[in-house]
């Protein structure tokens, strides 16, 4: 049996969308459905009112074919009213009663984090430019984003280091180029308190040593940015952090004292 009609409505454990579902899978589901029939909507409304015109033409002025026709029109125009009228009110309603900082938001766009395919060569490295350590400090505070820390020795892990250290040596492009958006469309205190230094955790394929991750110390302006402007995607699994998405595909995972922040390669 062919499925091709399911491609795009059901957000996993298809060929379409090879991973495990969710529980924030069905209520993408659910979106899905609702855009779906949305979508179905418009053109038999644009076909209904096609109709109903042809039914007023070719009435030849017959009182009880023109009473019909308006029959048809009104109902129409309330259906129109209440599909319209419906989704406001909830909107509304929502808008008013909704915690945003702990519900996604907005409700009808829901996202849910998925792992991606590591992308890796065959020799194991990642794709994309990266940059040196004074490069990456000098494209920072060209943009009046501070690091924290001066950079680790090489190859030592920033906990054997007093006081710690910040290394940016071979950090990706992308990463910085997403730390001076962040800047300029905060327009508040940025500051990079984790970077390629070793010592962080390497699970996954998007991490601190490959350069793909970056992390902000909290602030009120910073959280206040992030929680009111970036949608709330549920929790990190293994520490509960709170997960929020930019616009541009970037994950902010808040943790108790900083941002560890990853992903911006999906739109630099």
């Amino acid at each position: 049996m062919n499925f091709d009609f399911l491609k795009g409505i059901v957000p996993c454990g298809t060929s379409y969308a090879n991973h495990a579902c969710t529980v924030c899978d069905f209520f993408v589901l659910i979106q899905n459905i609702i855009n779906f029939f949305l979508f179905v909507l418009a053109p038999l409304v644009t076909l209904m009112a096609i109709y109903i015109a042809f039914l007023f033409m070719f009435s030849g002025g017959s009182p009880p074919k023109i009473t019909d026709a308006k029959g048809k029109l009104w109902l129409l125009v309330w259906g129109i009213f209440w599909v319209l009228g419906s989704w406001l009110v909830l909107n509304t309603v929502l808008n008013f009663m909704v915690d945003k900082s702990v519900f996604p938001w907005p409700w009808n766009q829901i996202s849910c984090e998925v792992s991606q395919p590591s992308g890796e060569g065959a020799n194991g490295a990642f794709p994309g430019p990266t940059l040196s350590e004074q490069e990456a400090r000098n494209q920072l505070q060209q943009a009046g984003i501070a690091v924290n820390k001066n950079p680790c020795p090489a190859g030592v892990s920033y906990q054997s280091v007093p006081g710690g250290c910040t290394s940016l040596e071979g950090v990706r492009a992308s990463s910085i180029e997403g730390a001076k958006q962040l800047k300029e469309n905060c327009n508040c205190e940025v500051i990079v308190t984790g970077g390629t230094e070793k010592g962080h955790s390497t699970a996954g394929t998007a991490t601190h040593d490959n350069g793909y991750k970056l992390d902000f110390a909290r602030n009120n302006t910073l959280d206040s940015y992030i929680t009111n402007n970036y949608t709330y995607i549920g929790i990190r699994s293994g520490d509960g952090a709170k997960l929020y998405k930019s616009p541009n595909g970037a994950i902010f995972a808040k943790e108790s004292d900083h941002w560890d922040t990853k992903g911006w390669d999906a739109e630099f």
